[in-house]
Protein backbone atom coordinates (compact mmCIF):
# COMPACT_ATOMS: atom_id res chain seq x y z
CA UNK A 1 0.00 0.00 0.00
CA UNK A 2 1.26 3.79 -1.00
CA UNK A 3 2.56 5.56 1.64
CA UNK A 4 0.04 8.38 2.61
CA UNK A 5 3.23 10.91 1.33
CA UNK A 6 2.76 9.44 -2.07
CA UNK A 7 -1.23 8.93 -2.13
CA UNK A 8 -1.11 12.67 -1.47
CA UNK A 9 1.10 13.51 -4.43
CA UNK A 10 -1.01 11.39 -6.34
CA UNK A 11 -3.95 13.18 -5.81
CA UNK A 12 -2.17 16.27 -6.09
CA UNK A 13 -1.51 14.98 -9.85
CA UNK A 14 -5.18 14.21 -9.98
CA UNK A 15 -6.14 17.52 -9.18
CA UNK A 16 -4.30 19.35 -11.80
CA UNK A 17 -5.28 16.68 -14.16
CA UNK A 18 -9.02 18.00 -13.23
CA UNK A 19 -8.49 21.11 -13.78
CA UNK A 20 -6.62 21.35 -17.55
CA UNK A 21 -9.51 19.04 -18.43
CA UNK A 22 -12.43 20.94 -20.57
CA UNK A 23 -16.09 20.64 -19.44
CA UNK A 24 -19.17 22.38 -22.64
CA UNK A 25 -21.28 21.56 -19.86
CA UNK A 26 -20.33 23.06 -16.29
CA UNK A 27 -16.73 24.50 -16.36
CA UNK A 28 -17.16 25.81 -12.69
CA UNK A 29 -17.60 22.51 -11.17
CA UNK A 30 -14.18 21.39 -12.56
CA UNK A 31 -12.93 24.01 -9.58
CA UNK A 32 -14.85 23.10 -6.87
CA UNK A 33 -14.24 18.90 -7.75
CA UNK A 34 -10.15 20.03 -7.71
CA UNK A 35 -10.35 21.73 -4.75
CA UNK A 36 -12.15 18.77 -2.85
CA UNK A 37 -9.55 16.51 -4.40
CA UNK A 38 -6.96 18.82 -3.00
CA UNK A 39 -8.41 18.62 0.43
CA UNK A 40 -8.25 15.45 0.57
CA UNK A 41 -4.32 15.42 -0.28
CA UNK A 42 -3.95 18.15 2.28
CA UNK A 43 -5.35 15.60 4.49
CA UNK A 44 -2.81 12.58 3.57
CA UNK A 45 -0.14 15.03 3.70
CA UNK A 46 -1.13 15.44 7.16
CA UNK A 47 -1.16 11.82 8.17
CA UNK A 48 2.34 11.83 6.85
CA UNK A 49 3.28 15.05 9.25
CA UNK A 50 4.06 17.49 6.12
CA UNK A 51 2.48 20.48 7.65
CA UNK A 52 3.93 23.02 4.79
CA UNK A 53 2.59 20.71 2.07
CA UNK A 54 -0.38 20.07 3.84
CA UNK A 55 -1.31 23.94 4.06
CA UNK A 56 -0.12 24.44 0.51
CA UNK A 57 -3.17 22.02 0.02
CA UNK A 58 -5.78 23.30 1.61
CA UNK A 59 -4.74 26.72 0.08
CA UNK A 60 -5.21 25.33 -3.11
CA UNK A 61 -8.54 24.05 -2.27
CA UNK A 62 -9.60 27.46 -0.55
CA UNK A 63 -8.16 29.52 -4.12
CA UNK A 64 -10.58 26.94 -6.36
CA UNK A 65 -13.68 27.13 -4.47
CA UNK A 66 -13.54 30.89 -4.84
CA UNK A 67 -12.94 30.47 -8.43
CA UNK A 68 -15.52 27.85 -8.65
CA UNK A 69 -18.04 30.14 -7.15
CA UNK A 70 -18.59 28.02 -4.38
CA UNK A 71 -19.61 29.48 -0.67
CA UNK A 72 -17.62 31.31 0.97
CA UNK A 73 -17.69 28.69 3.99
CA UNK A 74 -15.76 26.69 1.92
CA UNK A 75 -13.44 28.48 1.06
CA UNK A 76 -12.86 30.24 4.48
CA UNK A 77 -12.90 26.58 6.19
CA UNK A 78 -10.25 25.47 3.69
CA UNK A 79 -8.34 28.64 4.75
CA UNK A 80 -8.83 27.78 8.67
CA UNK A 81 -7.12 24.32 8.14
CA UNK A 82 -4.18 25.76 5.97
CA UNK A 83 -3.90 27.40 8.92
CA UNK A 84 -3.70 24.86 11.75
CA UNK A 85 -1.01 23.22 9.38
CA UNK A 86 1.13 26.22 9.17
CA UNK A 87 0.63 26.86 12.71
CA UNK A 88 3.35 23.79 13.69
CA UNK A 89 6.40 25.07 11.66
CA UNK A 90 5.52 28.38 9.59
CA UNK A 91 3.33 30.84 12.26
CA UNK A 92 3.24 33.94 10.00
CA UNK A 93 1.72 31.79 6.91
CA UNK A 94 -0.68 30.45 9.19
CA UNK A 95 -1.65 34.22 10.15
CA UNK A 96 -2.05 34.49 6.43
CA UNK A 97 -4.10 32.02 6.19
CA UNK A 98 -6.27 33.39 8.87
CA UNK A 99 -6.40 36.71 7.21
CA UNK A 100 -8.04 35.27 4.26
CA UNK A 101 -10.68 33.81 5.81
CA UNK A 102 -11.19 36.80 7.60
CA UNK A 103 -12.44 38.35 4.79
CA UNK A 104 -14.63 35.97 3.42
CA UNK A 105 -16.02 35.45 6.91
CA UNK A 106 -17.05 39.25 7.30
CA UNK A 107 -18.12 39.23 3.20
CA UNK A 108 -20.55 36.09 4.53
CA UNK A 109 -21.82 37.72 7.92
CA UNK A 110 -20.24 35.04 9.71
CA UNK A 111 -18.58 37.23 12.91
CA UNK A 112 -18.25 34.87 14.96
CA UNK A 113 -16.10 32.80 12.96
CA UNK A 114 -14.19 35.92 11.39
CA UNK A 115 -14.01 37.21 15.75
CA UNK A 116 -12.09 33.96 16.50
CA UNK A 117 -9.97 33.69 13.71
CA UNK A 118 -9.00 37.28 14.63
CA UNK A 119 -8.22 35.66 18.28
CA UNK A 120 -6.25 33.16 17.18
CA UNK A 121 -4.36 35.40 14.94
CA UNK A 122 -3.63 37.56 18.15
CA UNK A 123 -2.72 34.68 20.22
CA UNK A 124 0.12 33.65 17.21
CA UNK A 125 1.05 37.10 17.38
CA UNK A 126 1.16 37.16 20.89
CA UNK A 127 3.30 33.74 21.48
CA UNK A 128 4.99 32.12 18.95
CA UNK A 129 5.47 35.74 16.53
CA UNK A 130 6.38 38.15 19.99
CA UNK A 131 4.58 41.24 17.86
CA UNK A 132 2.64 42.72 20.75
CA UNK A 133 1.48 45.70 18.74
CA UNK A 134 -0.44 43.32 16.03
CA UNK A 135 -1.55 41.03 18.78
CA UNK A 136 -3.23 44.15 20.64
CA UNK A 137 -5.28 45.44 17.12
CA UNK A 138 -6.09 41.56 16.52
CA UNK A 139 -7.72 41.51 20.12
CA UNK A 140 -9.86 44.48 19.40
CA UNK A 141 -10.62 43.54 15.71
CA UNK A 142 -11.76 40.09 17.79
CA UNK A 143 -13.92 42.29 20.46
CA UNK A 144 -15.60 44.48 18.04
CA UNK A 145 -16.32 41.11 15.83
CA UNK A 146 -17.79 39.10 18.68
CA UNK A 147 -20.01 42.15 19.89
CA UNK A 148 -21.17 42.15 16.43
CA UNK A 149 -22.18 38.93 16.57
CA UNK A 150 -24.00 39.75 19.95
CA UNK A 151 -22.10 37.65 22.25
CA UNK A 152 -20.68 40.03 25.14
CA UNK A 153 -18.94 37.59 27.31
CA UNK A 154 -16.44 36.42 24.45
CA UNK A 155 -16.03 40.21 23.21
CA UNK A 156 -15.40 40.92 26.89
CA UNK A 157 -12.71 38.06 26.50
CA UNK A 158 -10.84 39.53 24.26
CA UNK A 159 -11.26 42.89 25.52
CA UNK A 160 -9.71 41.97 28.77
CA UNK A 161 -5.97 41.24 26.55
CA UNK A 162 -6.59 44.05 24.80
CA UNK A 163 -6.45 46.15 28.19
CA UNK A 164 -3.94 43.73 29.74
CA UNK A 165 -1.68 44.33 26.02
CA UNK A 166 -2.42 47.92 26.47
CA UNK A 167 -0.58 48.74 29.94
CA UNK A 168 2.11 46.42 28.97
CA UNK A 169 2.22 48.87 26.19
CA UNK A 170 1.88 51.80 28.89
CA UNK A 171 -1.41 52.91 27.37
CA UNK A 172 -2.72 53.27 30.99
CA UNK A 173 -5.66 55.28 29.91
CA UNK A 174 -6.88 52.82 27.18
CA UNK A 175 -6.23 49.91 29.99
CA UNK A 176 -8.51 51.93 32.34
CA UNK A 177 -11.43 52.15 30.19
CA UNK A 178 -11.22 48.67 28.50
CA UNK A 179 -11.02 46.69 32.51
CA UNK A 180 -13.85 49.78 33.65
CA UNK A 181 -16.27 48.76 30.99
CA UNK A 182 -15.75 44.84 31.30
CA UNK A 183 -16.49 45.29 35.49
CA UNK A 184 -20.17 48.04 34.46
CA UNK A 185 -20.81 44.86 32.06
CA UNK A 186 -20.26 42.35 34.26
CA UNK A 187 -21.86 44.15 37.54
CA UNK A 188 -25.64 42.66 37.12
CA UNK A 189 -24.79 39.33 36.16
CA UNK A 190 -24.56 37.16 38.72
CA UNK A 191 -22.15 34.93 37.23
CA UNK A 192 -19.52 37.68 36.68
CA UNK A 193 -20.20 38.99 39.64
CA UNK A 194 -17.42 37.06 41.51
CA UNK A 195 -14.31 38.66 38.78
CA UNK A 196 -15.28 42.46 39.89
CA UNK A 197 -12.59 42.73 42.16
CA UNK A 198 -10.52 41.33 39.56
CA UNK A 199 -11.62 43.87 37.26
CA UNK A 200 -11.10 46.25 39.45
CA UNK A 201 -8.16 45.46 40.92
CA UNK A 202 -6.38 45.49 37.62
CA UNK A 203 -8.01 48.84 36.73
CA UNK A 204 -6.61 50.41 39.92
CA UNK A 205 -3.22 49.14 39.11
CA UNK A 206 -3.39 50.98 35.68
CA UNK A 207 -4.62 53.94 37.49
CA UNK A 208 -1.88 54.08 40.06
CA UNK A 209 0.90 53.65 37.15
CA UNK A 210 -0.35 57.18 36.15
CA UNK A 211 0.48 59.00 39.18
CA UNK A 212 -2.39 60.42 39.72
CA UNK A 213 -3.15 59.31 43.66
CA UNK A 214 -6.28 61.78 43.47
CA UNK A 215 -7.89 60.06 40.49
CA UNK A 216 -6.88 56.84 41.87
CA UNK A 217 -8.70 57.14 45.05
CA UNK A 218 -12.09 58.70 43.09
CA UNK A 219 -12.14 55.60 41.12
CA UNK A 220 -12.14 53.51 44.19
CA UNK A 221 -14.78 54.87 45.56
CA UNK A 222 -17.01 54.28 42.61
CA UNK A 223 -15.77 51.07 42.29
CA UNK A 224 -16.97 50.61 45.60
CA UNK A 225 -19.93 52.10 44.75
CA UNK A 226 -20.93 49.85 41.89
CA UNK A 227 -20.14 47.11 44.43
CA UNK A 228 -20.67 47.17 48.19
CA UNK A 229 -18.68 44.55 49.26
CA UNK A 230 -15.37 45.59 47.35
CA UNK A 231 -14.59 47.95 50.30
CA UNK A 232 -14.36 44.07 52.49
CA UNK A 233 -11.65 42.70 49.96
CA UNK A 234 -8.20 42.29 50.16
CA UNK A 235 -8.16 43.77 46.44
CA UNK A 236 -9.23 47.08 48.03
CA UNK A 237 -6.69 47.16 50.70
CA UNK A 238 -4.08 46.28 48.68
CA UNK A 239 -4.65 49.23 46.54
CA UNK A 240 -5.73 51.63 48.82
CA UNK A 241 -2.43 50.68 50.72
CA UNK A 242 -0.12 50.79 47.58
CA UNK A 243 -2.06 54.33 47.10
CA UNK A 244 -1.40 55.49 50.74
CA UNK A 245 2.38 54.37 50.09
CA UNK A 246 2.87 56.82 47.09
CA UNK A 247 1.40 59.77 49.04
CA UNK A 248 3.83 58.89 51.58
CA UNK A 249 6.41 58.35 49.23
CA UNK A 250 7.62 55.13 51.40
CA UNK A 251 8.67 52.07 49.91
CA UNK A 252 9.11 50.07 52.27
CA UNK A 253 5.54 51.03 53.15
CA UNK A 254 5.06 49.53 49.73
CA UNK A 255 6.73 46.34 49.73
CA UNK A 256 5.23 45.58 53.27
CA UNK A 257 1.74 46.24 51.19
CA UNK A 258 2.34 44.38 48.68
CA UNK A 259 4.47 40.99 50.88
CA UNK A 260 1.07 40.85 52.62
CA UNK A 261 -1.48 40.79 50.00
CA UNK A 262 1.37 37.94 48.03
CA UNK A 263 1.20 35.81 51.40
CA UNK A 264 -2.09 35.01 50.77
CA UNK A 265 -3.42 35.70 46.87
CA UNK A 266 -0.02 34.57 44.82
CA UNK A 267 0.29 37.88 42.45
CA UNK A 268 0.48 36.79 38.69
CA UNK A 269 3.24 38.05 36.60
CA UNK A 270 1.03 40.57 34.99
CA UNK A 271 0.14 42.41 38.08
CA UNK A 272 3.83 41.88 39.42
CA UNK A 273 5.16 43.83 36.05
CA UNK A 274 2.69 46.19 37.10
CA UNK A 275 3.49 46.55 40.25
CA UNK A 276 6.98 47.09 39.79
CA UNK A 277 6.43 49.80 37.71
CA UNK A 278 4.15 51.30 40.39
CA UNK A 279 7.65 50.88 43.06
CA UNK A 280 10.49 51.96 40.39
CA UNK A 281 8.71 55.08 40.00
CA UNK A 282 8.62 55.71 43.55
CA UNK A 283 12.11 54.73 43.98
CA UNK A 284 13.05 57.52 41.57
CA UNK A 285 10.69 59.79 43.66
CA UNK A 286 12.71 58.89 46.60
CA UNK A 287 16.08 59.56 44.82
CA UNK A 288 15.15 63.05 43.77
Amino acid sequence: MASSEQQAKELVAQAQKKLTSWSLFNPSNKHEDAAEIYEKAGNMYKLAQQWTQAGDCFIEAAKLFQRGGGAKFDSSRAYENASKCYKRQDPAAAVGALKEAVILDQEGGNFRAAARHYQEMAELYEGELDDIQNAYESYIKASELFSADDSPALANKALLKVAQIAADLGMYEVAIEKFEKVAADSVDDALLKWSLKEYFLKAGLCHLCTGDTVRTRQALNGYCGMDMSFETTREYQLLKGVADSVDNGDVEQFTQVVYDFDKLTRLDSWKTAILLKIKKSLEQDDLR
